[in-house]
């Protein structure tokens, strides 16, 4: 039986948030891809390797898979079908919540300690600040708002991290192999490290995508405690 959330009725307030957030994210990945192109000076001064598009910077692999999620867990809401049930909370679990707040945290971290090193000011000029925010404020919004208005049967552990590590790990084999290829990193400020503080500023990112995983884990836990039984429910009950 799942929990009443604030607006009395849970499968209505979570297919509005599901609707509301695949629009919201469709239009920001099409507006992405159709109107937010930095010019091709761009590339010929070297701020961005030439080659993979939209598609060598984790906001933009992350928002795809937001997209992804809240589009499936509409699906859900319509069919009512247990597999994509079971997709829905895999994917939750695994990605969206690690992968919104390890893009959300980490960009506002750098961005308040050093914008030009993230996000230079020349970026407003074909970045607009709704789209800023939505790519790395709205998904983690949407990540809270989701666990908090519906029950998730999260995996095991074994199965999420293996998810979430090969994701990581084939991101930082395709930054890597951008590099190689253009001798320029896709986030400059890479550039500054040496190999070492590079090494260690991967796997504390790493380390923290993994932290997120388990800090959702227990917030579903919490969130959905059950009084009638006196304890909380299992997250893969």
């Amino acid at each position: 039986m799942e929990r009443r959330s604030w607006t009395g009725n849970p499968h209505r307030a979570s297919l509005l948030l599901h609707l509301s957030a695949a629009v919201h994210l469709s239009f920001a990945i099409y507006y992405d891809c159709r109107y937010a192109q930095l010019p091709h000076l761009a590339v010929e001064l070297n701020l961005e390797p030439p080659i993979g598009g939209k598609f060598k910077y984790m906001t933009f692999l992350g928002g795809l898979v937001h997209c992804f999620y809240y589009l499936l867990a509409l699906t859900h809401d319509i069919l009512r079908l247990r597999v994509l049930r079971h997709l829905r909370d895999y994917v939750m679990a695994s990605f969206v919540v690690p992968l919104a707040f390890t893009v959300g945290v980490t960009f506002w971290t750098l961005y308040t300690i050093d914008r030009d090193s993230i996000y230079p000011p020349i970026l407003d000029l074909v970045y607009p600040m709704w789209l800023n925010h939505t790519m790395h404020s709205f998904v983690m919004i949407y990540a809270v708002l989701e666990l908090s208005l519906t029950q998730h049967r999260y995996p095991l552990r074994r199965k999420a991290f293996t998810g979430l590590g090969i994701f990581m790990a084939a991101y930082l084999v395709w930054i890597h192999f951008l590099w190689l290829m253009t001798g320029i990193w896709v986030y400059p400020f890479l550039g500054a490290f040496g190999g070492f503080f590079r090494l260690l500023f991967f796997a504390g990112i790493i380390g923290l995508g993994f932290g997120y995983y388990l800090v959702g884990e227990w917030f579903n836990r919490v969130i959905w405690w059950q009084p009638s039984g006196g304890r909380r429910r299992s997250s893969r009950g």
